[in-house]
């Protein structure tokens, strides 16, 4: 025979599950109502709404019950699965930082299968010394390019750093969007720790 339940006990566990559903909301709450404020005020100013208005683009009582509908029904789902939102905010935040950081990385030419050999400053400047008998370029290494070599060289300071030589054949994929180069690239990069932190470009059509 099943015991019975008293009213005492049965009135212990109906308050704790409304405890607990109140604690499980109460984040989620608390997360909708900051979006829901943060929208309030990212709305357009009057100015906007105006100038919406002068081209007949004027919010009708439709979309303002669409979007009311569609803000009740999205803060609903997140009240009950934010667990799930919270997980997945994380792990997008992450993915968009990663993102973000490799997006920030200058965007070179050159890739390490385009690498072709390991050259002393002095070596380089010595093969690519220009001469000309009519002046119109001077006599340094990389003619008019002198200068810019020389604050490439300058950023080469730390002790992992190396300069390699490099040769992208026409046709090869370049860049990071793997643009197809319209000829062949030469020219030299600052590799440190086995990754190309820059380039001086040579040859190139």
């Amino acid at each position: 025979m099943m015991p019975k339940l008293s009213s005492d006990t049965l009135s212990f566990w109906g308050f704790a599950w409304w405890i607990w559903l109140i604690a499980y909301i109460l984040p989620g709450f608390f997360y909708v109502s900051y979006h829901l404020l943060k929208e309030y005020r990212d709305r357009p100013s009057q100015f906007a709404r105006d100038m919406l208005d002068a081209i007949g683009r004027k919010r009708s009582f439709r979309d303002v019950l669409e979007d009311l509908l569609v803000y009740t029904i999205a803060s609903i789902c997140f009240l009950i699965a934010w667990p799930g939102f919270a997980v997945w905010a994380f792990f997008k935040k992450r993915e968009d930082a990663a993102l973000e950081i490799e997006n920030s990385k200058p965007d070179f030419n050159c890739a390490p299968q385009y690498l072709t050999s390991l050259v002393e400053p002095h070596d380089a400047e010595v093969v690519s010394y220009v001469i000309d008998p009519l002046g119109y370029v001077p006599s340094l290494p990389f003619g008019h390019l002198n200068a810019a070599w020389g604050i490439f060289l300058s950023e080469m300071m730390d002790p992992a750093d190396e300069l390699w030589s490099f040769h992208i054949p026409k046709g090869s994929k370049c860049g990071r969007h793997g643009f197809a180069a319209s000829s062949d690239i030469r020219g030299f990069a600052h590799v440190r720790s086995g990754e190309i932190v820059g380039e001086f470009i040579t040859e190139s059509d």
